[in-house]
């Protein structure tokens, strides 16, 4: 184990090999002490003895970086076939840039048993660059194939349509939609029509009033028989709905709310 400062100093023959000797020593040993060279460079390396761990200084010269670790194969380190890769401890560490996963890359989370049982976390090949947004909060993520109870509130937006004398929902939009009538419409059978979904279409009359609604093949009521809306100037009906199949929606017309 040794250091040196690095400067070979004028000296008798015998002196100046000694120092050479030691500066060959500290090299060979990547200046190998329990604590750290009293003369530092940028870059240099120190293997700290102390702590067992390999250090390189910065490029400023103002700090030392851990390498890994001396007692741990391969540092403690991932191992990469790529020369410039940068290496993430086996133990744990923090990404400070994006990570992007090959297209054979996926994540595997083995859980508090090592046993032949895993989670994976799989994507489906996107089609285009999306997002997912994580809450700011302690959660538990909710899956499509599970039972389970909410503990808070959920809500849906609701979304406007435009009046027109013929309006088609995309039911791939919304649950509930909020339309103010300034035409007699005919509510025409919906887009993206997926058994199961429900949800309510408020048909508000606007300052004139007196618009009618009628209604696509689609839809069907109590009785086979559709509604009539309340035709007072910014009357509230709500129309309540749930998809039973890709070609026939369930509806009641609830009337007047005021």
């Amino acid at each position: 184990m040794a250091t040196h400062d690095y400067n070979i100093a004028n000296s008798s023959g015998a002196n100046v090999r000694s120092d050479l000797n030691n500066a060959l020593a500290a090299i060979v040993s990547n200046n190998s002490s329990s604590t750290e060279p009293s003369t530092t460079f940028a870059h240099m390396w120190w293997v700290d003895t102390n702590a067992n761990l390999l250090k390189q200084r910065n490029a400023a010269d103002d700090a030392w970086i851990t390498i890994g670790s001396l007692g741990t194969t391969n540092l403690g380190l991932l191992t990469s076939s790529s020369a410039s890769s940068t290496y993430m401890p086996l133990a744990g560490g923090t990404f400070t840039g994006a990570v992007t996963l090959g297209t054979g890359g996926s994540l595997v989370f083995e859980g508090a048993t090592a046993d032949a049982n895993e989670t994976t976390l799989a994507i489906t090949d996107p089609t285009a660059d999306r997002t997912i947004t994580l809450p700011d909060a302690t959660t538990t993520v909710a899956g499509l194939a599970v039972a389970q109870t909410y503990t808070k509130a959920q809500r849906g937006s609701i979304t406007t349509l435009t009046s027109a004398t013929t309006v088609t929902p995309d039911f791939a939009a919304s649950n509930n939609f909020t339309l103010t009538l300034g035409h007699n419409i005919t509510l025409a059978n919906p887009s993206n029509l997926t058994a199961g979904q429900s949800g309510a279409i408020f048909l508000v009359q606007d300052g004139t009033g007196s618009r009618t609604a009628s209604f696509g093949s689609y839809w069907d009521f109590p009785s086979g028989t559709a509604p009539t809306l309340t035709t007072t100037a910014s009357a509230v009906d709500l129309l309540v709905y749930v998809v039973r199949s890709t070609t026939s929606i369930h509806a009641q017309l609830l009337s007047n709310f005021s």
